[in-house]
């Protein structure tokens, strides 16, 4: 009762803060304007990821004043880390920022979180750990960065899977921190009815690092939590949408000599939304995807055996791979499909 309290809670306010935050957005210049590596045709307000930590914090507050203060550490780590990169986002923004700086910044973000003293448990020597563990932040925030591409894309993403963290916190009895994910995965669905399928505001820079970081966080306290053995695989499969489609582009520029780090419409859903001719449905079958593999990777997670891993793994890699193979030949569309 209490997730869905929390879920519910978020989701209010978000339906509530997000149109305050477009007229804030246009009121301070804190707008998206277009591009050619861009799909939409008129300038846009950037205050949604505000808006999402604004109703996430609040719900999630006002839940654990309820709860009488009850031990939240895991959620504090959480929150601590999403405000350094909500803020390096917010500034990015408006004023633009040295990548060097960027990059410091999320490290910064990754490094609060492991300052809980909370390893994957890879059964590598701590200092490696350490730095792979903060390699891997850092990857993802990007990656979901660069996702965030498409109307809907990453907050749909980011609510189904935040809400799956969510199940597996409150299973092994960290409340707290299972509030949390479900509050920011209620802001994040309140925020939708904004942004998809027309987009009167983004998540902008600030929404799409915070909740990057938000997933790498949970999967990282998932693993550190969970017992030793063969469940340690389930909560990167939550991921493996996002840390895929930063392998295709990484791939597919290298291989056609283009700089990496700039923006395009190269990404696995743009091609894809060229194949079906609708960026609408390719969303809704990207959110249909991730929900499979929330699914898959909460029953490894809590099988703990070696066959439902192994045979999880091996499936989604499979699938992944061919898809990556097939969608590298779909040409890259100069405009966006209508």
């Amino acid at each position: 009762m209490l997730l869905v309290a929390a879920f519910g809670l978020a989701l209010l306010i978000s339906l509530v803060l997000t149109p305050v935050g477009i007229r804030l957005a246009w009121a301070t210049g804190y707008l998206d304007h277009p591009e050619a590596r861009k799909l939409h045709t008129s300038a846009t307000a950037l205050l949604g990821g505000a808006a999402v930590f604004a109703s996430g914090l609040a719900a999630w507050g006002v839940l654990q004043l309820a709860r009488r203060g009850e031990s939240a550490t895991q959620a504090l780590y959480l929150f601590a880390g999403a405000l350094i990169v909500f803020l390096l986002g917010l500034w990015d923004d408006r004023f633009g920022m040295d990548p060097l700086l960027k990059f410091a910044g999320q490290t910064a973000a990754a490094a609060a979180l492991l300052a809980s003293g909370r390893l994957p448990g890879l059964g590598l020597p701590a200092p490696l750990e350490v730095a792979l563990t903060l390699i891997a932040l850092v990857a993802l925030m990007n990656a979901v960065n660069f996702l965030d591409n498409m109307n809907g894309m990453v907050g749909g993403l980011a609510a189904i899977t935040l809400a799956a963290f969510g199940c597996a916190s409150a299973a092994r009895g960290a409340l707290g921190l299972a509030t949390a994910q479900f509050a920011f995965a209620g802001a994040c669905a309140g925020f939708l009815p904004y942004n998809f399928p027309r987009a009167r505001i983004f998540l902008g820079d600030a929404g799409s690092l915070l909740m990057g970081y938000s997933l790498g966080a949970s999967a990282v306290l998932a693993c550190a939590a969970a017992p030793p053995g063969w469940g340690r695989l389930g909560p990167p499969l939550l991921l493996a949408y996002p840390a895929f489609d930063l392998i295709f582009v990484v791939v597919n520029r290298l291989r056609e000599g283009r700089k990496v780090y700039l923006g395009g419409k190269d990404h696995s859903n743009h091609r894809l939304a060229s194949v079906i001719r609708c960026p609408t449905r390719t969303v809704l079958l990207m959110w249909c995807s991730s929900a499979a593999l929330c699914a898959s990777g909460l029953a490894v997670l809590w099988l703990n055996r070696p066959i439902p891993a192994l045979l999880s793994w091996g499936l989604w890699m499979a699938l992944l791979s061919w898809s990556g193979l097939r969608l590298s030949s779909v040409p890259v569309q100069s405009t966006s499909p209508r």
